[in-house]
């Protein structure tokens, strides 16, 4: 699936999914809050199984609640999990404190592997993928309007809002006029060598920046002549937050911290 499909699937996936409808306060709500009891837990071995709980609930909410499909939700996550276990590796191999488990001596130096730098590598690493999930969820499930009308509640400033919607719409836009221009190159053998290459990026980035433009103009041109006056109005077909939903969210979240603490008590041997 090329970029350009993937982004149109997510924005897509977040109009049609089965809890689109959904109360996006109650959303909003439930990732950020899990996404907070995900990154705060102690850093120590019993709490990993923290992430990786927070990860199975959202994949099963993503995937069974909201129809979600699996391959759309796996290409979202391949990437940055591949990035989050090669960074995890250089944590595991290089830091650390203690008694090593494993010394290399090398021509200019000693290189030590510890038994802290291992743990403290397979926590982050869960933890990065417990936080990918609740970001997932969110934007999988949520429609960037619904999202604007959320911040726009909590008085984030309206110009911010609107340059963001903008940058959103367009981003779709120009990443398909940017594999037009791709594909063209490649019809007429634009890359068949480096320079071929690197000259072919420079000319796309070049047509790219003059048709930014170009659709900068006909945008502004097109809302002036719909009566454009200052402020981006959207329609707020916003549901009402069920109440009850988000009382199961707080008590879910007051008794996963209450586990976390637990855990952090024995772990420290105080109870």
């Amino acid at each position: 699936m090329s970029h350009s499909d993937l982004y149109a699937e997510v924005d897509r996936s977040a109009y049609t999914n089965a809890i689109a409808k959904s109360s996006p306060i109650t959303k909003t709500f439930f990732a950020l809050s899990t996404l907070a009891i995900c990154v705060f837990a102690p850093t120590f071995v019993p709490t990993f199984i923290v992430p990786i709980i927070v990860f199975i609930l959202c994949t099963i909410l993503i995937l069974g609640v909201a129809k979600v499909k699996l391959r759309l939700y796996l290409n979202l996550l391949i990437y940055p999990t591949i990035m989050a276990a090669i960074s995890c590796i250089f944590l595991a191999l290089f830091f650390g404190t203690g008694d090593p488990i494993a010394q290399f001596s090398l021509p200019w130096t000693t290189w030590s592997i510890y038994k802290s730098g291992i743990l403290t590598s397979v926590i982050t690493f869960f933890r990065v993928e417990g936080a990918l999930s609740c970001l997932f969820f969110l934007i999988l499930t949520t429609s960037i309007t619904d999202l604007s009308l959320i911040l726009r509640r909590v008085h984030v400033p309206k110009v911010l809002l609107e340059i963001s919607l903008l940058i959103y719409r367009y981003i779709f836009v120009f990443l398909e006029v940017a594999e037009q221009m791709t594909i063209a190159q490649l019809m007429r053998l634009g890359k068949g060598g480096w320079m071929k290459r690197i000259r072919g990026f420079a000319l796309l980035a070049g047509n790219l920046f003059i048709r930014s433009l170009e659709q900068a103009e006909r945008t502004f041109t097109a809302m002036n002549a719909r009566g454009y006056d200052g402020p981006i109005y959207v329609l707020e077909d916003f549901p009402k937050s069920n109440k009850l939903m988000l009382i199961v969210i707080v008590l879910f979240n007051v008794l996963f911290a209450l586990v976390v603490y637990m855990l952090y008590l024995t772990n420290f041997g105080v109870l």
